[in-house]
């Protein structure tokens, strides 16, 4: 498997596994104040991804 897709792969279980009951755009890391919208976990892999290129 390419190291790419088991990126995406396990990024996908830590999002499913942080998610918020009852509100699917938003995850809570555990020890994290607030929780954060999907927007800006995606934001910050584009620009993880970018920066590595």
């Amino acid at each position: 498997m390419e190291p790419e897709v088991k990126r995406a792969i396990l990024a996908s279980w830590a999002s499913d596994a942080n998610a918020v009951e009852g509100n699917p755009a938003v995850r809570r890391p555990p020890r994290h104040k607030r929780p954060i919208p999907i927007d800006e976990i995606l934001d910050a892999l584009r620009k993880v991804d970018r920066n590595a290129s």
